[in-house]
């Protein structure tokens, strides 16, 4: 009879794999979570800085591109009325293609809305890293990575570069309060993949309350990726990771 009762049970698991609205289903609970490269790969290496400020940087437009750089960026500008004013650059190399935001201001892209402020970091620039640059890096580039350009690792010039993969990735649970509240939407995050294939120092880009941010944070720290690799070494690689909320 025991037999019999899990033999019916497994029959009846196999049905309903084959049922194609319960495939549907499935796949559409699969289909929540989105990894996209945060910056482009052309080049490698980054920037950072900060002002030492309590608050985290704010989000903003980039500043020009250029090969030197005489005046960092700046949210919170200090003298409004320089006696040789000179527009803010970041170093990056001219072949190296960026996402712009349409704003009025600068920041960084990636940055909290809300009061102006230069970040937590140190040396000028812009984020919570070290330099005059703009992001969690060190020097007068963007994002993770140091001495210039963008894309992880110190600067170079060359190399292939290859993005990091998803290996193994935990769905995130809807929070008791936006179930109730049938809250949809997306939570965009932003952390960087490590050359151990994990995703650190993640922070929230855009929310949408009721507990959804936790939960999405709470599901990709559970993450495994192969790491992105330049030159066919492994190197920390920022990503955006866009976690869509939905019910069925």
């Amino acid at each position: 009879m025991s037999v019999t009762i899990h033999c019916a049970a497994v029959a009846l698991l196999f049905l309903a794999g084959a049922n194609h609205k319960v495939q549907q289903a499935v796949r559409s609970t699969l289909d929540r979570v989105i990894l996209a490269p945060y910056f482009p790969a052309a080049g490698y290496g980054g920037g950072g800085g900060g002002k030492s400020s309590p608050l985290p940087s704010s989000q903003g437009a980039l500043p020009k591109i250029a090969p030197r750089q005489f005046t960092p960026p700046a949210v919170v500008i200090q003298n409004i009325d320089p006696k040789l004013p000179m527009e803010p650059t970041l170093v990056i190399s001219a072949d190296v293609k960026l996402a712009q935001l349409n704003l009025p201001v600068l920041g960084d892209p990636h940055g909290k809305s809300g009061p102006p402020s230069d970040g937590p970091g140190k040396g000028g620039g812009i984020g919570d890293g070290d330099g005059t640059g703009i992001g969690p890096g060190k020097g007068p580039g963007l994002g993770p990575g140091e001495g210039g350009d963008t894309g992880g690792g110190p600067r170079g010039f060359g190399g292939a570069y290859t993005a990091p993969v998803v290996l193994f990735q935990v769905e995130p649970e809807f929070s008791e309060e936006a179930r109730k509240a049938k809250l949809q939407g997306v939570v965009e995050l932003y952390g960087e993949v490590d050359t151990n294939g994990r995703l650190r120092n993640i922070r929230v880009t855009r929310g949408l309350g009721l507990g959804l941010e936790e939960k999405a944070i709470e599901a990709v720290k559970q993450w495994r990726f192969r790491p992105g690799t330049r030159d066919g070494k492994p190197v920390v690689a920022a990503a955006a990771i866009e976690v869509n909320f939905h019910l069925l």
